[in-house]
């Protein structure tokens, strides 16, 4: 077999298994070995029109389990049907969530060409290529040293970090973890610092390498946990504390519809209702990014307290003002 069929091969054995995938995301009553194999051979996936062999599709299943940990199961009582049973885990873990709906959805847009222009994703320009290192690092424990510049700085420094976590928040993935060394020219007082938690934005790291040194995570400490009192990316307990704030959200344009749709934070309670607005509470650290989101839904929203919460959005108001000189 040469090159060329072998490649071809490939490709309908990775769509075959993120068909499957699919598949079983979007049907959790599940479907029968025929139905699978039926609709197999309808899908425009299956550009070589190949068929399902029982065989084929058992294996498929086993190595969806495998790469994805989950458990996919047929019985009698359910009428044979083939579906994810710990699918109430998955709700929970969002990692994995989303992966799985990312290669459903990859699947349904293979599955018809007609929608693949009919489909936008929120892209993130930059930072992908180094993704893939940190994980790796991530799985090992390894020690990365990062050449990153930040905005503020004129030149690049070298990092050397205990990559902690990554996360990706308004199109960019940030790696998160213990910076081990102090960058050149930083205060004997700030060295004592170096090893509290930091985030690095990948879009502008130029190079990373991993080292051969390794660490140990803390104990007890998770990525939830870690930002479980953030709005976004920004965690600064040294400058904020998470505190309660209560916003006020109006009917304009439907804001505390949307509050309810999709609450500012998972903390978020609806203290108050009103004729024309209502009260909601969250308790999260007023960082940077808390601040812009509130400044973001304009007049349909107002801080009531605390007081200096109130004040710096006011501050920012100000601001706004003297720039279009009103």
């Amino acid at each position: 077999m040469n090159k060329n069929s072998n490649d071809v091969c490939m490709k309908d054995y990775l769509r075959r298994h993120i068909w499957i995938l699919s598949k079983l995301y979007e049907n959790p009553k599940g479907l029968t070995y025929k139905e699978f194999a039926h609709e197999w051979e309808q899908t425009e996936l299956n550009s070589l029109k190949t068929t399902l062999p029982k065989r084929t599709f058992a294996d498929c299943l086993r190595a969806i389990e495998e790469a994805f940990d989950i458990d996919i199961s047929s019985d009698a009582r359910n009428g044979y049907r083939y579906r994810i049973v710990n699918r109430e885990w998955l709700e929970k873990d969002n990692v994995k969530d989303w992966l799985l709906s990312a290669f459903a959805v990859n699947g349904l847009l293979q599955d018809s060409k007609g929608l693949r222009d009919r489909v936008m994703y929120e892209t993130i320009q930059y930072g992908n290529g180094h993704l893939l290192k940190i994980l790796e690092c991530m799985k090992k424990n390894q020690v990365v040293n990062l050449l990153y510049q930040d905005f503020f700085d004129d030149e690049p420094c070298e990092i050397l970090l205990e990559p902690y976590f990554v996360r990706v928040f308004h199109q960019r993935w940030y790696v998160i973890g213990v910076m081990l060394n102090a960058p050149e020219g930083e205060e004997p007082e700030e060295r004592t610092k170096q090893g509290r938690i930091r985030r690095y934005a990948l879009d502008r790291v130029h190079r990373i390498f991993a080292t051969e040194d390794t660490f140990k995570m803390p104990r007890g400490l998770s990525v939830d946990s870690y930002f479980a009192d953030a709005f976004g990316i920004i965690v600064e307990p040294e400058v904020h504390k998470a505190e309660r704030i209560r916003i006020k959200a109006t009917d304009i344009n439907h804001r505390r519809d949307y509050l309810r749709k999709l609450p500012i934070h998972w903390s978020q309670r609806e203290v108050e209702k009103h004729s024309d607005y209502s009260v909601f509470e969250v308790t999260v650290m007023p960082t940077y990014d808390f601040i812009q989101h509130i400044l973001s839904m304009s007049s349909e929203v107002e801080v009531i307290s605390p007081e200096h919460v109130r004040k710096e959005v006011i501050r920012w108001i100000k601001e706004m003002t003297s720039v279009y000189n009103l």
